[in-house]
């Protein structure tokens, strides 16, 4: 009985035993089967060189360039050889073909290396500046010598530098403009803002206030003051920059405010009741667009240093309003320059200028 009840346990094991291998003998030969048949695609090398974009990638702090790093690896069938980078951006549709880099294309790339370029396109203006801003990325594309390529999608930093008020006062001065710059709390880096022009004319940076660079923050703005005179460029459709030191611009564009018209129309000097003093005739044209506060009298005699007049007397006011006049009456002694050509100029508050010529009697 004993023996009986061995033998049966020993069957049990055996069973157990045989079902176990039949079981990894099944699975190894279902594996060895699909391998046999996917493995040869798998693992087919390829019959000509390959290479693939790594990396790429846009400096916040630097509107210049892009880094893209490229790989030849070594399972390809030999060395390339990178001869053309381009950009395409999606705002505008259009292929920027990169001409400068470093290394200088075109360039090799042995197998089992990878290199890094730095390609050098500005890339400002497709970051929210002249185009309204989109988060769809820039594609990327490296070729080689037989003309095959490989596409790297990047997104663009996000800073949409805003320009939010322009302003030009006439009735305050010509000589000066506001511009307020603001650097969006959306912003990914700070900027240092370094230079201001109008209608291509660059303001000189000691005559912009606060001074310039001036640092704006992500969530920051400042009212910027301008010194320079815009009366050229009034009733014109005008453009103002701005340009930070990382690259990224902005720009505003408005109609300016119509001109001031000053007109001398008339300066009289009376021998008959004193040589110590002359009156000049001022006007501001029906058409002018603000008043304007006379402040300063020069006379010039023959084409010499023009000298002050510190004693006038406005009738009825300094102010001036437009489809006006104003007589002023200047003391200076001008019994010495009797028949010299002199010339009387006006000056305004506002940086409005009159000026005419006559002959002293």
């Amino acid at each position: 009985m004993r023996l009986a009840r061995n033998v049966t346990g020993i069957s049990k094991i055996i069973l157990i035993l045989l079902l176990l291998i039949a079981f990894i003998a099944g699975a190894l030969f279902s594996y060895v089967y699909t391998m046999g048949y996917y493995a040869p695609s798998e693992f087919l090398i390829p019959d000509k060189p390959v290479f693939s974009i790594q990396s790429a990638e846009f400096s916040k702090h630097d509107t210049s360039f892009f880094d893209v790093t490229v790989v030849n690896p070594s399972y390809s069938q030999s060395d390339v050889n990178i001869t053309r980078i381009e950009a395409r951006t999606t705002d505008d549709n259009r292929i920027h073909v990169i001409t400068s880099t470093v290394p200088q294309t075109p360039s090799p790339l042995l197998k089992g290396h990878s290199q890094t370029f730095r390609a050098y396109w500005n890339w400002a203006n497709y970051t929210g500046i002249k185009l309204p801003y989109t988060d769809t990325p820039v594609e990327i594309r490296v070729f080689l010598q037989d003309g095959r390529g490989e596409i790297f999608e990047l997104k663009k930093p996000l800073l949409n530098l805003i320009l939010t008020e322009l302003k030009f006062d006439q009735s305050i001065s010509v000589n000066h403009f506001n511009v307020t710059v603001q650097n969006p709390v959306s912003s990914e880096t700070y900027v240092n803002v370094t230079a201001f022009a109008i209608a291509g004319n660059t303001v000189p940076t000691d005559k912009v206030t606060p001074g310039l660079p001036y640092t704006l923050n992500p969530g920051d703005a400042r009212v910027f003051q301008c010194y320079y005179n815009w009366t050229k460029f009034m009733n014109q459709n005008t453009t103002i920059n701005v340009r930070t030191r990382q690259g990224y611009m902005s720009q505003g564009s408005l109609l300016l405010p119509k001109p001031v018209t000053l007109n001398i129309t008339q300066i009289a000097f009376n021998a008959t009741v004193t040589a110590q003093d002359f009156n000049v005739t001022v006007t501001n044209h029906v058409n002018s667009s603000t008043y304007v506060d006379i402040d300063r009298i020069t006379v010039t005699v023959d084409q010499q240093t023009p000298v002050n007049v510190t004693q006038w007397t406005p009738y009825p006011s300094s102010r001036l309003d437009t489809n006006a006049s104003v007589l002023l009456v200047c003391a200076w002694d001008w019994s010495t320059h009797t028949g010299k050509l002199v010339k009387i100029t006006v000056y305004t508050s506002q940086g409005f200028i009159a000026s005419k010529e006559t002959q002293i009697p």
